[in-house]
């Protein structure tokens, strides 16, 4: 197999897609990897990986250790200070949530958790005449009730949960007011933290068997797009769905 069948560089360059490569192949649980660790971790080349690797470090972006094993470099750290200098979550939220009421019609919310409560960040409602009124920007919602809740309940420790991450939601029925339902995805940062949640929410006539699936697919695969843009990487996202119940 070439190395172009492994490292995908059809709308880029080749050269540039590779030095990428190998930069991602560091991970938090392997930051530091010899020239083979990194052939094996990338599918390259070792003399194509000693040749890149000596630009990568000309600027700054991976050091070689006296030993011989190599690890990120410096220009990174600083390339990520000016990222978060420039970081709006509104930028990545609220695209987000459009989308999902584009493809629902129901109105969705991101949520954190702040201590004993969770607060509403951002809110798109949706374009129902008859549709869910009860939350809205800066509205505080218990931690004991709702299906929001149960994601903040389940999924707050980073330690208890898998390294690939399932696409979990949870689903309530006029918990938290006796006429609507919702149903919630958690949205990850990029260690597997819990971010947030993206909840969708609609009066409860509307939450048929049918409907809830529809909900279910669209807010987990939105939930999880948001986490990848947040820098989660794809590869500890597994396919599998798990609800969260109480």
């Amino acid at each position: 197999m070439s190395e172009d069948s492994r490292v995908n560089s059809k709308s880029g360059v080749a050269a540039v897609d590779r030095a990428f490569a190998i930069l991602g192949a560091f991970t938090h649980d392997r930051p530091v990897q010899s020239l083979a660790e990194l052939a094996r971790n990338t599918g390259l080349y070792k003399s194509t990986i000693l040749r890149l690797l000596g630009s990568l470090e000309g600027f700054g972006y991976v050091w070689q250790m006296a030993d011989g094993n190599y690890r990120l470099g410096p220009r990174l750290a600083e390339l990520s200070s000016i990222f978060q200098d420039s970081f709006e979550l509104r930028d990545y939220v609220e695209p987000t949530l459009k989308d999902v009421v584009n493809q629902t019609h129901e109105g969705v919310s991101f949520l954190i958790r702040e201590g004993d409560s969770q607060l509403c960040l951002f809110r798109q409602d949706g374009k129902h005449a008859v549709r869910d009124y009860h939350i809205r920007v800066g509205t505080r919602l218990r931690l004991d009730s709702g299906a929001s809740a149960r994601i903040f309940r389940h999924l707050s420790n980073p330690a208890s949960l898998p390294k690939a991450l399932p696409h979990y939601y949870a689903v309530s029925r006029g918990e938290v007011n006796g006429e609507m339902a919702a149903i919630s995805a958690p949205v990850f940062g990029p260690r597997g933290e819990l971010v947030g949640a993206l909840q969708i929410s609609s009066p409860i006539a509307r939450f048929t068997d049918d409907r809830v699936n529809l909900l279910r697919t669209v807010g987990t695969e939105a939930s999880m797009k948001l986490s990848i843009a947040l820098g989660l990487d794809p590869r500890h996202v597994s396919s599998e769905m798990v609800p969260l119940q109480d």
